[in-house]
């Protein structure tokens, strides 16, 4: 079995973003996006803070020959920017303390959206927690075996579980440790593996993949959500463990798992 932990910076595509409620339903058209890291290296290291950059976690069973199933989590941060200019289509009713007001379509040209009428986040969480199959092949090893690089390739679906943070009409809405199901994604991997000792290793991995959030809520309380389509890109940095819970033929010894 393995275990590991790391870090991850990631990249979103353009997408539209559909808010709608009681009171509006609007789109903004090709909306762009961006994570958010940590910048200061002891939030990384401080055992109580370091749930709160992007981060990775997952457990992994190799049920055969070089094949293993894992679960685990993606702790991603997505963040509309702010002060971007978008086509808007739709109602967006009528608000008290921002510029975006009534109904829109293409012949409005493009609308600035500024942070203090609308902005919308999942910087407490874009959560994509997945299944994955992943197949492990050596590309070198010592002739101890006390070192291997190991090619990684793998898939994996699940649900996508979000906390918002929305700014509309001049009021700040937080879901807080509030956390929702808000749809599911489908990704696929690629990695280098290096093992140290049969015991130890850290892992470049590489991850794209599809999100679909057809009802993420904005407003828990007042029924108000948004909905949006997008693929990502996502490089993560990881450590990890492997353990053994039962051996053949001395398989402890081979990091090849061979």
């Amino acid at each position: 079995m393995y275990f590991y932990w790391g870090y991850n910076r990631a990249v979103y595509s353009k997408s539209d973003i559909n808010f709608y409620s009681a009171d509006y339903n609007f789109t903004l058209r090709d909306a762009r996006a961006q994570d958010r890291p940590v910048r200061t290296f002891k939030t990384y290291v401080n055992p109580t803070t370091i749930t709160v950059p992007q981060f990775n976690i997952r457990l992994g069973w190799y049920y055969k020959f070089r094949w293993d199933f894992s679960i685990g989590y993606d702790h991603m941060k997505y963040v509309m920017r702010d002060n971007q200019y978008v086509y808007i289509n739709g109602n967006a009713g009528t608000t008290t303390s921002s510029q975006l007001s009534g109904n829109y379509t293409d012949l409005d040209g493009l609308v600035l959206i500024r942070p203090q009428d609308l902005h919308y986040e999942n910087t407490n969480g874009l959560n994509y927690v997945s299944i994955q199959l992943n197949n492990t092949s050596p590309l070198f090893k010592t002739k101890d075996r006390k070192f291997a690089i190991q090619r990684r390739l793998g898939m994996g679906l699940g649900p996508v579980i979000t906390q918002t943070d929305f700014m509309w009409d001049g009021q700040e809405y937080h879901s807080g440790q509030r956390q929702k199901f808000a749809g599911y994604g489908i990704s696929v991997h690629t990695g280098v593996r290096f093992d140290f000792f049969n015991r130890f290793f850290l892992q470049s991995n590489w991850s794209g993949g599809f999100i679909h959030l057809p009802k993420n809520a904005t407003i828990m309380e007042l029924d108000h959500f948004a909905r949006q389509k997008f693929v990502y890109g996502q490089w993560e940095l990881l450590g990890g463990l492997l353990f053994y819970l039962r051996t053949k033929n001395g398989c402890d010894t081979c990091p090849d798992w061979h």
